[in-house]
């Protein structure tokens, strides 16, 4: 995609946001409505905004796509450190730096071209540069716009 920009997500960008995330809202809420649901749209810029606002620590990783001064997709993604207790625990992953990617939206018109691939790739080199060895979608459902990463699949950075 021409003049595709991926950046940290910042104040400013909760109106595209906020749209992205309704899209996202409805495609999963027509999948499984009963766990799903269209959030109240009443004051949900100003609560993108609010949350852009708050501090992030190092462990946490919130990019956005944008194309022409537009925000169009995003990607959140959560670093977790090996357990105290990983030597005693059964998974092996425990004791290993793991990424999570907790949410991964792409604005309708523009699914389909790279953009969840561009925001991925730079989860992928985050997590390297973080020492993860795995990383991991949280979702139970397929992502419209994410063919290589389905729900909960794992792959290595």
């Amino acid at each position: 995609m021409d003049h595709l920009v991926v950046r940290p997500a910042q104040p400013g960008d909760g109106t595209d946001l906020a749209r992205g995330y309704l899209q996202s809202c409805r495609y999963y809420a027509q999948l499984d409505p009963e766990a799903f649901q269209v959030p109240a749209t009443d004051g949900l810029t100003e609560w993108m905004e609010a949350s852009l606002q708050r501090p992030r620590s190092q462990d946490n990783l919130w990019l956005v796509a944008e194309v022409d001064g537009r925000v169009v997709g995003n990607v959140e993604a959560r670093l977790e450190r090996p357990v105290d207790d990983a030597a005693r625990q059964m998974l092996r992953e425990l004791g290993q730096v793991r990424v999570w990617v907790n949410l991964l939206d792409v604005d309708e018109s523009c699914r389909r071209r790279g953009v969840a691939t561009r925001l991925m790739q730079e989860v992928e080199q985050w997590a390297r540069a973080n020492g993860a060895t795995l990383i991991a979608d949280v979702s139970r459902y397929p992502a419209p716009a994410a063919a290589r990463y389905g729900p909960g699949v794992a792959a290595q950075p």
